[in-house]
């Protein structure tokens, strides 16, 4: 902005520091001064910002979501094929808290007639029975008094054992049914099997089955025979028939 020297009055232009005629410097004219930015009404987004602009939004909640879905679903694929091992397992667990509570002694003679203590477990089934009720052969059979084991020909472990109580079964049938009972709470636990020996079951998931004639208690053992219960009560037929 033009003004005059304060020395001599002399016109001076615009950016001139010296007066040309005295010499005399020349004051800088003051800065202008900055006018304050215009309030901004409420409501009304500032200048640059989009009306409605949102930060946007993570998807980590929705994959973790898809990662607690599958944890569950492998989770129950886990517990679908441990479940028959850890059933079995809690079974005779309960078996043996049952037994410490009440004590109990096993009655020392037995009610069936034909029944007898050293009894070869063996005879009571053939191998060629087991193998026809399974729909298989059976590749090899061994056992004792107490129990025989029945291979089958098709490898990968694959067996059926059965299990005689000599002396006491009516107690130990009545031991293993509170045994089942604790364990599964009732559901899908002992499923009565009419018309096989005096009392007979199903037990759950078709791990076991076992029938009571007399004083004297059977258990076969499906677990390495694909649970086949329809094959073990055919078995048991056989067997009641002939204690």
């Amino acid at each position: 902005m033009a003004g005059f020297c304060t020395k001599c009055g002399t016109p001076l232009g615009d950016d001139v520091r010296f007066c040309l005629q005295c010499g005399s410097a020349v004051a800088a004219p003051p800065p202008a001064a900055q006018r304050p930015a215009p309030a901004v009404p409420a409501g009304v987004p500032a200048a640059g910002v989009a009306p409605g602009a949102a930060p946007a939004k993570s998807g980590s909640s929705g994959v973790k979501i898809i990662l607690w879905v599958l944890a569950i679903f492998a989770l129950i694929m886990v517990l679908a094929i441990g479940s028959c091992v850890y059933f079995t397992y809690q079974v005779r667990k309960k078996a043996r808290q049952l037994s410490r509570t009440y004590s109990f002694e096993m009655t020392q003679g037995a009610t069936s007639g034909r029944a007898a203590t050293g009894r070869d477990v063996c005879s009571l089934v053939t191998k060629e029975e087991v193998g026809e009720a399974l729909g298989t052969t059976i590749a090899e059979v061994s056992g004792g008094t107490t129990n025989c084991q029945y291979t089958l020909s098709t490898g990968n472990n694959q067996a059926l054992a059965v299990q005689v109580t000599w002396q006491g079964g009516a107690l130990a049938m009545k031991i293993a049914a509170m045994a089942f009972k604790g364990v599964a709470g009732g559901v899908g636990g002992f499923q009565s099997v009419p018309g096989i020996g005096d009392e007979a079951y199903a037990g759950p998931m078709g791990a076991t089955f076992m029938f009571r004639k007399g004083d004297v208690m059977v258990n076969i053992d499906l677990r390495m025979a694909g649970n086949n219960v329809e094959a073990a009560k055919v078995i048991a037929q056989k067997i009641a028939a002939r204690l």
